[in-house]
């Protein structure tokens, strides 16, 4: 072989491993930028609630074994509804199914653990409503 048929079956080669390592590796999420926190257990169902301007833009139905969490740009607001919280401004929801978190290998931390969400959905000045659903 010439040295230039070398060279473009080497370099071939490196792209496709390259590809496959990427492929091969899960990216995690980013760790959330807001300050305000809120985790919810996997024990219970979940319905949230996005609006903005009192029109509801998405409902999120966060079923049994799923992890819930909510950053915040505010403090979130306790309602006098057992279970009811809410949230306005800047938010991130994530959501992990409890059976992708490794207990020996991954940490406890419910932050760091969230850090690594396959779902964040982020919204800009949107009011948002967690609700625990008690079947």
């Amino acid at each position: 072989m010439t040295r230039r048929h070398v060279f473009a079956v080497t370099g071939s080669v490196a792209a496709i491993a390259l590809v496959l390592v990427a492929l091969s590796t899960r990216p995690a999420a980013q760790a959330p930028q807001l300050t305000a926190k809120y985790f919810s257990s996997y024990a219970r169902a979940h319905r949230v609630i996005l609006s903005r301007g009192g029109a509801v833009v998405a409902t999120l139905d966060i079923p049994v074994g799923v992890y819930l969490s909510v950053y915040s740009s505010q403090p979130p607001v306790r309602t006098a509804q057992e279970g009811r919280v809410e949230f306005h401004g800047n938010v991130e929801i994530r959501t992990r199914p409890r059976n992708e978190i490794d207990r020996a290998t991954e940490s406890t931390n419910a932050e760091e653990n969230m850090a690594r969400a396959p779902l964040v959905l982020a919204a800009q000045d949107v009011d948002v409503v967690s609700e625990t659903i008690i079947p």
